[in-house]
């Protein structure tokens, strides 16, 4: 594959510089995150599950307690106190797909059968070590009671503060690189409504960028149209260990940046990543072969030189 022009391509030495240095500031970063992210989902998962805990033995009952299904339903927390009944904890995906059926409260209301489809997915995957008086038949004590509550807290909490960080993680990124845009004088356009499927019809024009928009098959963070008429997508990518990194690199932007080059070409499409957090060098170093430009959100003075070099009269 041509390797994009004006685009740098790091030798292992430099890669492995950004990498020590990327590490660092991550080890800083979450050492200095606040313990209160995870208070806050303590106190808000606990009241949902020393709601839900006492009434296990009526919901798990027959006949069905529709009534009481309904207001899991209707209750963002109370969902996820649900979920985590199971042994593992189920996503709403993987309910939905087993029950047969949605989880919006309106269709489960008025059909009994539904309700008990739902209801069932529990029952079967229910944790036999958290809520023993279950599989027994039989009503819990306060010590049961008050440890599944906990250990059921405990596991959500924690789920919910590594989703957080996934998600502030990218937003972060992709705040970063559109920060660069706009001091650049790049102007966000509305995407278009089916994705980029031709670069003549559908890509920002030069000068512009839209964000979270489908480039032919795959979705990009940032695509953006450069002043000399390629179009750049962009993945913003953040990582907390070498093993995730391979997740995020091999399977996430080499993947996209390969579909991409094959359907529009590397003369017209520049695929690249933004990215922060800890990575294994040797992942990069192999897809840049892809090829892929990559940048460091503590050298973003990186992508803004790009840019500029992209808009100069040739």
């Amino acid at each position: 594959m041509t390797w994009p022009t004006g685009a740098k391509k790091w030798s292992y030495a430099e890669i492995n510089a950004d990498v020590k240095k990327a590490r660092e500031i991550f080890k800083k970063k979450r050492l200095a995150e606040p313990l209160e992210k995870y208070l806050k989902a303590f106190d808000t998962i606990r009241k949902a599950n020393s709601s839900l805990t006492p009434k296990l033995s009526r919901l798990f009952a027959d006949p069905i307690d529709t009534d009481l299904l309904v207001a899991i339903l209707r209750d963002e927390e109370l969902i996820v106190a649900f979920r985590y009944l199971g042994a593992p904890p189920i996503s709403k995906d993987d309910l939905e797909t087993l029950s047969g059926t949605g989880l919006a409260w309106t269709q489960v209301q008025h059909d009994p059968e539904k309700a008990k489809a739902i209801r069932n997915v529990l029952k079967a995957i229910v944790d036999p070590k958290r809520f023993p008086w279950i599989k027994e038949g039989r009503e819990p004590t306060k010590r049961e009671l008050d440890a599944a509550v906990l250990a059921s807290t405990v596991a959500a909490s924690a789920q919910r503060v590594q989703t957080e960080r996934r998600t502030e993680e990218r937003e972060e990124v992709q705040g970063a690189v559109e920060a660069v845009l706009v001091k650049l004088g790049y102007e966000k356009s509305i995407k278009p409504p089916k994705g980029i499927r031709t670069l003549s019809g559908d890509a920002p024009k030069p000068g512009k960028y839209v964000t979270e928009v489908v480039i032919g098959e795959h979705n990009a963070d940032i695509a953006v149209g450069l002043g000399d008429h390629r179009l750049m997508a962009i993945e913003c990518k953040g990582s907390n260990s070498e093993i995730n990194s391979r997740k995020r690199i091999n399977k996430e932007v080499a993947t996209d940046a390969a579909s991409w080059i094959s359907r529009f070409g590397s003369d017209n499409l520049v695929p690249a990543a933004v990215i922060q957090g800890v990575f294994n060098p040797r992942y990069i170093e192999t897809a840049q072969e892809t090829p892929v430009v990559f940048f460091w959100t503590h050298r973003l003075a990186d992508l803004a030189e790009f840019l500029r070099e992209c808009s100069k009269s040739p």
